[in-house]
């Protein structure tokens, strides 16, 4: 059941996962919110002796008067409150403080984090880290892909296709292979022409809503050779089928409706006739392995 996960659902939680880096357009800061408090570092040494305080109010204030200076001072102290161990609700503020910050000074703590025993404090961590430009970022999700809980391996999954991390495709193949169903996503997003062929032999294996899901990412992409994208379609048109026939039609409307790009307008015509042969109702067509059917080359 878990593995009939729709494209709508892998959407809404490609969405949930990597907020704070999309907001930011990985390394810009989020616009600043003029209702907010205005403090600066000078303000340090007032907010943070209330990250002691007895009463979760002044707390929760504190760590969020912290998170609008947003430097990496701030990171110590947060840091500090976080090793002390807190109630839930504490920790995962601080935690949500520091995916706000993406400061590289807060990869320490949020790796001591990822084996919290909480699901959701393990997940928000990630999160976090996910939202830092840093070379040891990757590396650090990729551990999230072997997370006891489906949850925390979804999220590490999408976020590694968020933050670019081409060099962990073959490990989300091998998640995939393990029912990551959202690792679909990343790889559509970090996949070449080889990986869409790799991808391919998927096809009649995993559910159909889940392999259209990374297929949507590979034909957004204005990387992607119109020959790899033409394959899809030609692979999509021998599946077949409503929900195919759906899809093909949303990437069709996606395209421009004229254009002089020769390349274009061979993918428009292959898209027409595709869909053209598609029945508009449910046939019980079957999904053939790519291995059955040669493949998408």
């Amino acid at each position: 059941m878990l593995r009939q996960v729709t494209t709508m659902a892998l959407a809404a939680a490609l969405m949930g996962t990597v907020t704070a880096a999309a907001q930011r357009g990985r390394g810009r800061r989020a616009p600043v919110d003029p209702e907010q408090p205005r403090v600066s570092l000078r303000d340090l040494d007032r907010i943070v002796p209330k990250l002691q305080s007895p009463n979760p109010d002044e707390v929760r204030e504190a760590i969020d008067l912290l998170s609008v200076i947003d430097r990496p001072e701030v990171v110590p102290p947060l840091a500090e409150l976080l090793r002390a161990g807190q109630p839930d609700a504490i920790t995962d503020r601080a935690l949500e403080a520091l995916r706000g910050l993406a400061a590289p000074e807060s990869i320490e703590v949020l790796t001591e984090f990822l084996h919290h025993r909480r699901v959701a404090a393990r997940r928000r961590a990630y999160q976090a880290l996910a939202a830092i430009d840093d070379p040891r970022i990757p590396r650090l999700l990729e551990r999230g892909l072997r997370d006891s809980d489906r949850s925390v391996r979804g999220a590490a999954a999408l976020a590694l296709g968020e933050i670019g991390a081409r060099q962990s495709l073959d490990i989300l193949f091998r998640a995939f292979e393990r029912g990551v169903v959202e690792a679909a996503i990343a790889i559509g997003k970090l996949g070449d022409a080889a990986a869409i062929e790799r991808y391919g032999e998927f096809l009649g294996r995993e559910p159909l809503g889940v392999m259209l899901s990374g297929y949507r990412e590979f034909l957004g992409r204005r990387d992607i050779p119109h020959d790899s994208k033409k394959a899809i379609v030609e692979r999509l048109g021998e599946v077949a089928g409503v929900m195919v026939r759906r899809f093909l039609g949303e990437y069709l409307a996606s395209l421009p409706e004229r254009t002089r790009n020769r390349q274009i307008r061979e993918l428009k015509v292959l898209l027409q006739e595709t869909i053209a042969r598609i029945p508009e109702e449910a046939t019980g067509t079957r999904v053939a392995p790519a291995t059955e059917q040669g493949g998408a080359s």
